[in-house]
């Protein structure tokens, strides 16, 4: 381990040791990276619902042990903005942080903690890359890589009758490694593929509509976040594009619509999301709970829910030894909201496959289901 790296354990380590030598509950701050800003800040709001039930439970679990305390930063769905926020909430004595949500955010974020001995569990970065991130064993994610998530979209656009595909994709770590990973899965033909940053003003929602009609493609595939994909998906409707529309998780959620000037636009797009697990006594649990507290439909709540879960356990089986032994035990046949996880040497879980979501005029479902042994079927 760096020099860095022990500097910041062992002060992590003397900071719990005394709070707890002063008897009674002691405080513990979790650390989470949250888009509230970006191109899917209206998802946030969902994963500060499922943080805030989190912390309800963790702090009924180990009342009279630890108080914890969960503090968020604004992970911007940015390298730079999610370094820093890294930064932030390792100066605020953090130790573990729950997040980021975009993969780019998390690889930046990884550079941050990782030095500084501070685990982070994902909750919702599935880019391949992350697999073999420089981490030193510090990065868990409970969702699947999209590695397995572009062989789910095949089997859709099979499904669907594809035939010539259009694949848009983003630059960045989640748009990239998606669009690469469908491309070499699909067995057909690809009508025309184009990469697009997707930072406001850096790309042309009209241009990308034109390359997908003028090619005469049957239809598209969007490896996007949610403004880019509305942008793109309005573009290709006023361009008259009647071919089939794919998505992945990044606009997989009923939320999706707040981000169209005609919300009309989205009928008949489909688009997959990780499954939450079978219906177990935590899932149903936090759904309650979840519930009660005014939370709304979306990605990747379950998920939040079960990462901070994760870390107050690991945070409490060994306060003063090294964290990420302690968060890659307490992931080994985990039962949560999400599903059974356990951690591989990469800090990946396997999943229990995906939803498959569609938008029947602005209404959203998700109707059937895909799994790597069962491949599609309806719920």
């Amino acid at each position: 381990m760096k020099l860095r790296g022990l500097f910041g354990l062992l002060v992590m380590t003397v900071a719990v040791s005394l709070l707890m030598a002063c008897g009674g509950a002691s405080s513990v701050k979790i650390g989470m990276l949250s888009p509230q800003t970006g191109p899917i800040a209206q998802f946030a709001p969902g994963f500060a619902s499922a943080g805030s039930v989190g912390l309800a439970s963790i702090n009924e679990v180990y009342d009279g042990n630890f108080e914890f305390e969960l503090i968020t930063a604004d992970s911007g769905c940015d390298s730079t903005t999610a370094a820093t926020a890294a930064q932030t909430l390792i100066d605020s004595g953090v130790l573990v942080i729950v997040g980021a949500a975009c993969s780019g955010a998390s690889t930046a974020a990884i550079a941050v903690a990782a030095p500084a001995g501070v685990p982070m569990i994902s909750y919702a970065s599935t880019a391949p890359a992350l697999t073999t991130a420089d981490d030193n064993g510090y990065f868990f994610r409970i969702v699947p890589s999209d590695a397995q998530q572009a062989v789910a979209l095949t089997d859709v656009a099979s499904a669907a009758g594809v035939k010539n595909p259009a694949v848009l994709y983003m630059t960045n770590d989640y748009g990239a490694g998606l669009g690469d990973n469908f491309i070499s899965n699909w067995s057909g033909e690809i009508c025309t593929k184009a990469a697009y940053d997707p930072a406001e003003g850096k790309y042309d929602a009209s241009a990308l509509a034109q390359a997908v009609v003028s090619g005469g493609c049957d239809s598209v595939l969007l490896m996007s976040y949610s403004t880019d994909g509305a942008s793109i998906v309005e573009a290709l409707s006023a361009q008259g594009f009647e071919g089939v529309m794919i998505g992945a998780d990044g606009i997989a959620d009923a939320n999706f619509t707040g981000d169209f000037t005609d919300a009309s636009a989205v009928d008949g797009l489909i688009a997959t999301r990780p499954r939450p697990g079978k219906d177990s006594v935590a899932k149903s649990k936090f759904e309650s709970a979840y519930a009660a507290a005014d939370g709304k439909d979306g990605i990747y709540t379950h998920e939040t829910y079960d990462a901070i879960k994760i870390a107050a356990a690991a945070i409490a089986s060994d306060p003063d030894g090294d964290l990420r032994v302690a968060v890659a035990k307490i992931g080994t046949n985990y039962d949560g909201a999400s599903g059974n996880h356990t951690f591989d040497a990469n800090g990946d879980v396997i999943g229990t496959g995906y939803e498959v979501c569609q938008f029947t005029g602005t209404n959203f479902s998700c109707p059937r289901v895909w799994s790597a042994d069962g491949g599609l079927a309806t719920k």
